[in-house]
């Protein structure tokens, strides 16, 4: 069966609101399939949970945000749903292998990636420093 149409529709609802609170509920009601099966679909599309997905593309904005602005570490890691400085650090050097400071400070290059059909966005460096699918 082709889920293009679900991974689509989860692709841009994520994009569109990476930067704030992310409601799943919302997105049962806007594709009109259970929580479970848009886990399961996805998961067998992408090879990768929807939850480190969400993570992933807040980590790669976040990361964009800070080449891109003069905002706090904080600031960023609220903007994009971390509780805090300390949970965001561990989780931006999880993704990236570089601490929030040490990426603003090193700036590596971040790629746009295709993340779907007409959906791009940042892409994650990786651990050596060159950009990888987000």
């Amino acid at each position: 069966m082709n889920h293009y149409i679900l991974i689509w529709s989860v692709c841009t609802f994520i994009e569109s609101r990476v930067r704030g609170e992310i409601d799943m509920d919302e997105l049962v009601l806007q594709t009109g399939f259970s929580l479970a099966h848009i886990r399961d679909v996805f998961r067998s599309c992408t090879g990768k949970p929807l939850a480190r997905y969400v993570q992933e593309r807040r980590i790669a904005s976040a990361a964009q945000e800070l080449l891109d602005t003069d905002r706090t570490v904080l600031d960023i890691a609220l903007q994009y749903g971390f509780s805090g400085r300390t949970v965001f650090s561990r989780a931006f050097r999880r993704h990236t292998g570089y601490t929030p400071s040490q990426f603003r400070a090193e700036a590596p290059v971040l790629a746009r990636v295709r993340l779907c059909a007409g959906v791009f966005g940042p892409s994650l460096p990786d651990r050596r420093g060159t950009a990888d699918i987000g």
